[in-house]
């Protein structure tokens, strides 16, 4: 009796050592709870693949049975082959009637730049659109087979911004402009306006070039032709029978002929006016207020214009294209009655000879 109980307890005794060692470590335990998760997640994913197969298997079975195959349309970038997400295409029978509903009016999606549906077999047309793109060409397409693809191509617009200035002082001008391509077809027609007189026009960079045309009153019209936006200076309107104009926004220091700092637009309009004709000779002009003697404004005209003719000589401007002539008070534009009007007064003029 005694030895078997001792072969008992030795048999039991081995069998929880082989019970522990097979346990293992908490680290191993840890490993094959991992490793049964990962089969477990593998299977489900093998299970919702299977059944996203025939469901769709059985999907596509009733749209051949009920005669409408399914149909995908892409979108892509022209110029760079990308596929172009969120964009509005539609599709339509061609031989639907006129203001019937697309069967096909929506955007793409932004995963494989698509729409999809289940149309019936037959001839269709389809067209996209998006904004800063041209409008896609019309592609027509027999639609039989199921999971046909079309595919539909945008070019991108190129934004072309310039302004339609005055030849003499740089300033808005309000003109009629008109924007044509090569076949004289228009682009573009509108009115600048007196403010800031910016526009801005929408081009496609494939057309070798386009023409500008602007027309405005007691300006001559404007007509050049646009190669390379990027490299386009805008509407320049160059006026009639002008002789001369004052030089607006032009600041010395009080009672000193010393320009200041705020002056430096003003002396960049002359100097671009000077650049652009480079055969015009000018006369400066300067104009002062009646405070102070005769004498000392003479003498502080003629010596503002010499500063206003140092800076064109400063910025490139031969010397002798520029004469200088010093009125002081003797010809006022307004009577010298209140600080508005001696502001006035206090002026130089542009003189074309």
């Amino acid at each position: 009796m005694r030895r078997i109980t001792t072969i008992l307890l030795i048999l039991f005794s081995l069998f929880i050592g082989d019970a522990c060692a097979y346990a293992g470590t908490p680290a191993q335990k840890r490993a094959r709870a991992k490793e049964i998760q990962m089969r477990k997640r593998e299977a489900a994913k093998r299970k919702a693949e299977k059944k996203r197969a025939a469901k769709a298997k059985a999907a596509k079975k009733k749209r051949i049975k009920d005669g409408k195959p399914l149909l995908y349309i892409y979108t892509y970038n022209l110029k760079t082959n990308e596929p172009l997400p969120a964009t509005f295409v539609t599709a339509q029978d061609v031989n639907a009637r006129p203001n019937r509903k697309p069967k096909i009016s929506k955007a793409t999606d932004t995963k494989r730049s698509r729409v999809s549906k289940a149309l019936q077999e037959g001839q269709y047309w389809a067209t996209a659109a998006k904004t800063g793109f041209f409008t896609s060409d019309t592609v027509f397409f027999r639609h039989k087979e199921d999971e046909d693809s079309v595919k539909l191509y945008l070019y991108p617009e190129t934004r072309l911004t310039f302004t339609v200035t005055d030849s003499l002082t740089g300033r808005p001008v309000v003109a009629n402009i008109i924007v044509r391509n090569p076949s004289g077809r228009k682009v573009m027609q509108t009115t600048s306006d007196s403010l800031h007189s910016t526009i801005a026009v929408l081009l496609d960079d494939r057309v070798p070039f386009y023409t500008v045309d602007a027309t405005a009153v007691d300006y001559f019209p404007f007509h050049d032709t646009i190669n390379d936006p990027t490299a386009f200076a805008g509407v320049v309107m160059n006026p009639k029978e002008i002789k001369s104009f004052v030089l607006h926004n032009i600041y010395f220091a009080t009672g000193k002929t010393r320009i200041l700092s705020t002056s430096e637009p003003a002396l960049n309009e002359l100097y671009q006016f000077l650049s652009s004709r480079p055969t015009q000779r000018i006369r400066i002009v300067g104009h002062t207020d009646n405070i102070g003697s005769d004498r000392s404004n003479q003498v502080l005209s003629e010596g503002r214009c010499k500063e206003v003719k140092q800076e064109m000589v400063n910025r490139g401007i031969r010397p002798e294209r520029i004469e200088i002539e010093g009125r002081g008070e003797r010809d006022p534009i307004v009577p010298n009655t209140s600080e508005d009007n001696r502001q006035m007064n206090r002026r130089v003029e542009i003189v074309l000879l």
